[in-house]
């Protein structure tokens, strides 16, 4: 009560216990009885924005990354050196998290060995998360990498059900069944299908639902400030990729000047500062809402993702493939649906 309150001592409380003054006692009552039917209500709105902006991020860090490699042939594209790619998005984020600090917008404790090492697991999955997808993003259309992007919420329901005890409906089932139906029809009818890319597309998929079902457990085990999650994401997957882009030769890019264009470099360095928000955008989202409402949202967003992706990159597909693209989309709703609390849906 005294933290809905939001007063250091409960001098608010006392003053009201204490008083004998009826004239005093009421406005505090009626103090206290707003401040705590404010606080539903603030809660709402913060989960709501924590969903928009996450939405938003989402979006946007997914376009840019198609257009990094939108308009280069197959050939570059297998040139890219998409491991440093990813290294220097998350070193944008470190500096940009770390002068947040500097300047007292944010605070988090320095740097810990033990905090490190407890929340490397996270920063595996992180790492193989944004690996998978921007390498998917290379060789397989936005409309395609969104819809089996779906294909993570069978997984992270089966772990929900089976980590966490929660029971999955039929509808729940109708829903996956759809949109694994609809995707693999989709795929089949993509008109620049890419086993290479679809690969990733799958690995995303698997890494995307484990990040997901971890990160349940870290942000309640682990107890760090949500920049201090930002920060440690970043810092940690930067000194993970660094000797993966040493071993695979990444940096000897810098001297091919057909990859190395101003546009390119400026929609990197748009994704980094995109990936700096996604990345608390996606710890505010699950540590306001939950897991599965952050899953959900994940699936509501891939409807503008599809549609701006397919008219602004042109996805080549035939007719018949944008039906189960659609298919998949829907799928995507029923499932949001599914997951929704009883007494919401009445």
């Amino acid at each position: 009560l005294t933290s809905v309150m939001g007063n250091k001592d409960g001098d608010d409380c006392e003053a009201v216990l204490n008083s004998t003054d009826k004239d005093f006692l009421l406005p505090k009552s009626n103090e206290i009885n707003a401040k705590l039917n404010a606080a539903p209500i603030v809660s709402y709105f913060t989960s709501i924005m924590s969903c928009i902006f996450y939405t938003l991020c989402s979006v946007s860090m997914v376009l840019l990354n198609k257009a990094i490699s939108a308009d280069m042939t197959l050939e570059m594209r297998h040139q890219l050196p998409d491991f440093a790619i990813v290294l220097y998005q998350c070193l944008i984020a470190v500096v940009l998290v770390e002068f947040a600090r500097i300047f007292n917008i944010v605070e988090y404790p320095l740097f810990n060995f033990r905090t490190a090492r407890s929340w490397l697991p996270v920063n595996i999955l992180f790492v193989g998360m944004l690996c998978s997808g921007f390498i998917s993003l290379v060789y397989v259309s936005v409309p395609m990498v969104t819809i089996f992007k779906n294909l993570s919420n069978l997984i992270t329901v089966f772990g929900d059900w089976y980590l966490f005890g929660e029971k999955v409906s039929w509808l729940c089932i109708l829903a996956i069944a759809v949109m694994t139906v609809g995707a693999i029809l989709s795929a089949m009818n993509d008109l620049e299908f890419n086993a290479y890319g679809y690969f990733w597309v799958f690995l995303n998929a698997m890494f995307t639902s484990m990040y997901i079902l971890y990160m349940r457990f870290a942000t309640t085990n682990i107890k760090l400030p949500r920049f201090g999650m930002v920060y440690y994401n970043n810092l940690l997957s930067a000194m993970i990729l660094f000797p993966i882009c040493l071993f695979r030769g990444e940096f000897n890019v810098i001297n091919n000047d057909k990859i190395m264009t101003s546009t390119f470099i400026i929609y990197n360095s748009l994704a980094g500062i995109i990936g700096f928000y996604l990345n608390f955008a996606s710890l505010w989202c699950v540590a306001s809402t939950s897991a599965t409402t952050y899953a959900i949202v994940g699936s509501l967003n891939k409807v503008p993702i599809t549609v701006l992706g397919f008219v602004m990159f042109h996805a080549k597909m035939t007719s018949q493939g944008v039906i189960f693209v659609t298919m998949a989309t829907i799928g995507g709703f029923i499932y949001a649906y599914a997951k929704l609390p009883q007494n919401n849906k009445n």
